[in-house]
């Protein structure tokens, strides 16, 4: 087999190569940073909570960049706040006056958004992080106030208004039960004299049977003190804190689990989806991945496929089943070792050669005045 056929079939191998790493980046995520002209803007802020390496910046809701770098504000005559060095695709022109804004959402997910600009001219971005560090390229960030906060703020509020609207409607329905039995006081005088005469009834039978059984009723009030007594005596001041410390930690273990399950609606969200909608967490990006990996493998395995058995007739067929392929790698490895082995005694004449010369580097000179 001939240098040109051989060649020939190394460069459809690495074209082959080229396009199954290609492949591997559009399944697996965005295009590298490697491959993207971006500048670098460094914002200082007092505090940034939940803030990432890789978090994403977004303009009107559309990804720009990401996170690259986070560190404390150290410079002296500062206080203290927090560097985010961000990376931003160049080809985004954001006005000056825009501000990195640090959003919170009430699950958790923490993001970057650059408020619009005011002014005419457009920001410069700096060409690396270094440069980006200098104290007059730094910008302000802002930090919208946390809503799991706010939102426990409100709940507070709530509780206390609770008793108070629960007494207005008490009063509200008092006074239209008053108003109601205002149209009719004499209906409502008899009825409370017939009620009178009744509870006084009641009262004459109570006592008859009080006296009928007082013989039973003494012992029956003994045991029962005895019982209160036995029930305090178990019930001391330690038992009581010990019955209150296992309903509070009952509580929080309640409002953990609680909580717990708020941070697992959205995966449980991605895991009861439909196949066209959008995943919400890192759990069900991955799923989509595999979903789209296991698509195109079974495109692939298709292509592949003739009738229950291996098609021989496509190119990539031909590579996988053709025994040429092999002969022609087992050649190419044996013509690799041939070489080696003929360069094997020049490097060992080298290396003596060098030896020599280290040792006595006047030699050379010797030698060369001799001829």
């Amino acid at each position: 087999m001939n240098d040109r056929v051989m060649q020939f079939r190394i460069g459809i191998f690495v074209i082959f190569a080229a396009l199954v790493l290609a492949m591997m980046l559009i399944w697996f995520g965005e295009r590298p940073s490697l491959f993207r002209d971006n500048g670098f803007l460094v914002a200082r802020y007092e505090e940034a909570p939940g803030v990432n390496v890789g978090i994403p910046v977004r303009k009107s809701g559309i990804r720009i960049g990401e996170v690259t770098s986070i560190e404390f504000d150290e410079r002296p005559g500062q206080p203290d706040g927090v560097l985010v060095t961000m990376s931003l695709d160049r080809k985004i022109k954001l006005k000056v006056g825009s501000a990195p804004k640090i959003g919170r959402a009430l699950i958790g997910d923490v993001s970057i958004d650059m408020t619009p600009g005011k002014g005419t001219d457009f920001m410069v971005l700096s060409p690396n992080p270094k440069v980006a560090m200098e104290p007059s390229r730094i910008i302000t960030g802002e930090l919208t106030p946390d809503p799991s906060k706010a939102l426990a703020a409100a709940s507070a509020a709530f509780e206390k208004v609770g008793p108070t609207l629960e007494a207005i409607k008490l009063a509200a329905t008092g006074v239209s039960d008053l108003s109601t039995s205002a149209k009719d006081v004499q209906a409502f005088i008899d009825t409370w004299k017939a009620t009178g005469a009744k509870v006084g009834n009641a009262a004459d039978g109570i006592d008859r049977v009080i006296k009928m059984n007082e013989d039973d009723l003494k012992p029956a009030i003994s045991s029962l003190r005895s019982v209160t007594n036995k029930l305090d005596m178990t019930l001391d001041a330690k038992t009581l804190e010990d019955i209150q410390g296992a309903v509070v930690r009952f509580s929080a273990a309640a409002g953990k689990l609680d909580q717990s399950l708020g941070d697992l609606r959205p995966l449980l969200t991605d895991l009861g989806a439909s196949v066209n909608a959008k995943p919400l967490t890192n759990f069900g990006q991955t799923i989509y991945r595999l979903n789209r990996m296991g698509y195109d493998l079974g495109l692939l395995t298709a292509a592949l496929n003739d009738n229950g058995k291996l098609s021989t007739t496509g190119t990539l067929q031909r590579l996988v089943v053709s025994s040429e392929l092999y002969e022609n790698l087992n050649q190419m490895a044996l013509a690799a070792r041939e070489v080696f082995t003929s360069a094997k005694p020049a490097l060992i004449s080298l290396r003596t050669f060098a030896d020599k010369v280290a040792r006595d580097p006047s030699a050379i000179a010797r030698g060369a005045l001799k001829n």
